[in-house]
């Protein structure tokens, strides 16, 4: 058997050489540019209770003023049921009818100054001011609650 000599040893020492260099390049990132460590995140998890069918309580109802007619003494003179006012003093803007005496009842119409209408119900005193339920002689639709200040009674009574 023929002895290699030199020339063998070399090839060896070669291929040896080459498998430590690769495995010194490939683990060489890991030494050299290992990333700097981050805080790792603490997640929390929050259990919540399931919901239970427990009734609510309603809501305590909250009293309110009602309107009651007040004694004649609130009417001024010449304001009475079945008399006759006309809508005046409003500067042309004309008056609110509402459904309801006070300032937060709907308004129905628009009562024009000079519009005549008939005492049906009253007074009422809401929101400081007096309240009388009026109808319109000539349209029973046209019908609401007006200020008192706002109104003038007329002298005669005019036929319907």
């Amino acid at each position: 058997m023929r002895s290699l000599g030199w020339g063998g040893g070399l090839a060896a020492a070669l291929v040896l050489g080459f498998i430590a260099g690769l495995v010194a390049v490939l683990a060489l990132p890991r030494w050299a540019a290992a990333p700097p460590r981050r805080a790792t995140p603490t997640v929390l998890l929050q259990v919540l209770p399931r919901p239970t069918a427990t009734p609510t309580p309603s809501p305590t109802p909250v009293p309110t003023a009602t309107p009651t007619p007040s004694p004649t003494p609130l009417a001024a003179a010449g304001f009475a049921v079945g008399r006759f006012v006309q809508v005046a003093d409003t500067g042309g803007a004309g008056l609110r009818f509402r459904a309801q005496p006070g300032l937060t009842g709907q308004v129905l119409f628009l009562g024009r100054d000079n519009e005549v209408f008939r005492i049906e119900q009253g007074p009422v005193e809401a929101d400081g001011y007096v309240w009388w339920y009026l109808v319109a002689p000539y349209d029973a639709t046209r019908a609401g609650w007006a200020a008192q200040a706002f109104l003038r009674p007329l002298e005669t009574t005019p036929q319907p």
